[in-house]
């Protein structure tokens, strides 16, 4: 998956989900609870840090790690990265 494609917020649930699946070692197509914090979910701030970088490469843009601490649920994560990419970079001029 790529910036350029047209990612959704499903889209990007869907990545982040599976991306802490694996990162606790569960299949990948487990559902995660996308309300619980990534706390609640035993991800502690090494298991973020890790997880910042997968999403990172699953969707191929930068997702800092401090995201996950200002957007502590999938949910809530896939909201404000959606909005993101939503949103158009001002003009440099």
């Amino acid at each position: 998956m790529t910036a350029e494609a047209n990612i959704t917020q499903r889209d990007i649930s869907a990545v982040v989900q599976a991306s802490i699946a694996g990162e606790l070692g569960l299949p990948a197509e487990a559902r995660v609870d996308r309300q619980a914090t990534f706390v609640d979910l035993g991800l502690d701030s090494a298991a973020l840090i890790g997880l910042a970088g997968t999403v990172t490469e699953e969707l191929g843009f930068e997702v800092p790690t401090e995201w996950f601490f200002d957007h502590p649920t999938v949910d809530s994560l896939a909201a404000f990265l959606a909005d993101t990419l939503a949103t158009p970079e001002p003009a440099r001029g």
